[in-house]
């Protein structure tokens, strides 16, 4: 499911998670192009990890420069990803970021 929101709550084995969508695809250095990032937060925690999704392209081949919209399941995917790449929700420290493929996984 595909949401014009840009922040919302997804439940991943009964917990709450916080996401919030943090940037939109953008051009970098060299040519080169960043996708959607959103950030993820267990309620009531403040650790957050951001999650950075790959750029969208078109059929042709290029990077599409449109807004893009953020599908919920795959931020739900993300947050098992992130999980079980070893963040732990629970901890304190600065957000730590994670590379996911256009599934979240």
């Amino acid at each position: 499911m595909q949401t014009r929101d840009t922040r919302g709550t997804v439940e991943v084995d009964g917990d709450v998670y916080h996401w919030e969508l943090r940037r939109q695809p953008r051009p970098t250095s060299g040519g080169r192009w960043e996708g959607i990032a959103v950030t993820l937060r267990l309620q009531d925690f403040k650790r957050e990890a951001v999650v950075q999704f790959p750029p969208p392209l078109r059929p042709n081949g290029r990077p599409d420069v449109e807004k893009q919209f953020v599908n919920v399941e795959h931020v739900r995917n993300a947050v098992t990803a992130v999980i079980e790449a070893g963040w732990n929700p629970t901890s304190r420290g600065k957000p730590v970021a994670f590379d996911v493929d256009a599934e979240g996984r």
